[in-house]
């Protein structure tokens, strides 16, 4: 075993421990960070909230502000080294986790079937779908399974392998893939060993800041270049081995052109939207756009209602948290469709809400509400339908004023939006 380093972190509870239930296996949770301020706000925010109900969990924070490992695999390895419990949990240092039991019942889930070589808290399907369900920033992606299910890759934000495995097969240490695609390339090769690969529901809120895509192109190629009977390979950042590089690149002015066809597609819903809800609308991927859209949000938390049409047994394991993001506190909820309108009138009209995962009806049923309130609706393939009211709505609305973000044959916003039910014209 590595000798431990006096700059990681490492938390265990292992005296007088109460009796673990059978359907339940402990975990290791390993994380490599470089924000300690982030690593405090989220992940081990999650583990002080949880380690009652998970004793046996242990945790080991590998230090990495300035840059003692050069890639991801290895810093993971490093801390796989020094682990004792059989499954070890690989894990982002903005994650927080909204369940250890129902961590510890995902691990179980390894030791109860050989075939599973590795199990992620995302996965994403050959046709694009995803599986699992976790908080992205500020939306609630993927089906929630109520068993594993096979997908073509897991994504990096949390994936588990027994230690054993990881002992016998290290995660890649190559400088080409540094911090990207490391859990895919770990699935492809645990698929060519005759292991599955596959998602299944561990409640998270991924609370990213940034978005880091340096050397990915590199990292996927890389992949490919080993593995090419197995590609493509579909993740959540892009296709592995996809054949459509090279053809766009002889035709660059119409790939220059190709967010075109999605804007006219959206275009198609965002006008329904409009008509439904008789809100300015625009095409916004809000996830990325929260936090500067909320500089104008005035004071107060941001509250994030994540609207669930289809609830599941993990629902209960999300409850309310506040979360700090660039120095606002968002307040998260998950809520059912037939709740969401309860909740808008129990808050101060004076505070910013940002409305996630609403289907028509439920927009129009809110919107209905919002007479005197500063409100705009939004919309993209890779959110679906979104409602902003409040402050933010006003102050923060001129920054949709672009091409892409209007949908065909709107007007572009202008500054503030003047309340509800504004004419279009």
């Amino acid at each position: 075993m590595a000798t431990r380093n006096n700059s990681d972190k490492c938390h265990l509870r292992s005296s007088k421990l109460k009796l673990v239930n059978p359907q339940r296996v402990p975990v290791s949770i390993i994380c490599v960070y470089n924000n300690s301020q982030v690593l405090r706000d989220c992940l081990e925010a999650s583990l002080h909230a949880g380690l009652n109900d998970a004793p046996i969990t242990e945790f080991i924070a590998i230090d990495n502000t300035h840059g003692a490992f050069p890639t991801a695999g290895a810093a993971l390895n490093y801390g796989a080294s020094r682990a004792r419990n059989s499954i070890l949990v690989f894990v982002h240092q903005d994650v927080y986790l909204h369940s250890l039991p129902a961590l510890e019942s995902a691990a179980a889930l390894l030791t109860q079937d050989e075939s599973l070589g590795m199990l992620g808290a995302i996965g994403i399907m050959p046709d694009g779908g995803l599986l699992g369900r976790i908080r992205d920033r500020v939306i609630l992606s993927g089906d929630p399974l109520d068993f594993p299910q096979d997908v073509d890759s897991v994504d990096e934000v949390l994936f588990m392998a027994s230690r054993q495995l990881i002992e016998s097969e290290p995660l890649e240490e190559s400088p080409e893939l540094s911090w990207h695609a490391y859990a895919v390339e770990y699935g492809v090769r645990l698929r060519a060993r005759g292991l599955r690969v596959a998602a299944v529901t561990i409640p998270l809120t991924h609370n990213s800041l940034t978005i880091n895509l340096d050397r990915l192109t590199d990292a996927h190629a890389w992949i490919a270049s080993k593995y090419p009977e197995a590609v493509p390979v579909v993740t959540t950042c892009g296709v592995v081995g996809s054949q459509g590089i090279s053809r766009r690149a002889l035709l660059p002015f119409l790939d220059k052109q190709r967010w075109r066809y999605r804007w006219l597609r959206e275009s198609l819903y965002a006008h329904r939207l409009r008509r439904r809800t008789g809100l300015r609308t625009v095409l916004a991927d809000i996830r990325f756009d929260i936090d500067q859209v909320c500089e104008g949000a005035g004071s107060g938390p941001i509250r994030v209602l994540n609207v669930t049409n289809r609830p599941s047994s993990a629902d209960a394991d999300y409850g309310r948290i506040v979360l700090p993001r660039l120095g606002r506190s968002f307040e998260f909820r998950l809520v059912p469709a037939d709740r969401v309108a309860e909740c808008i009138l129990s808050y101060p009209q004076n505070q910013t809400v940002l409305i996630t995962g609403v289907d028509m009806e439920t927009a129009g049923s809110v919107s209905a509400l919002l007479s005197g309130r500063h409100a705009l609706a939004g919309f993209h393939e890779n959110t679906g339908p979104w409602l902003l009211i409040g402050p933010a709505a006003g102050n923060g609305a001129g920054m949709w004023n672009g091409e892409r973000a209007t949908p065909f044959a709107m007007k572009p916003l202008a500054g503030a939006i003047a309340g509800h039910g504004e004419s279009e014209q």
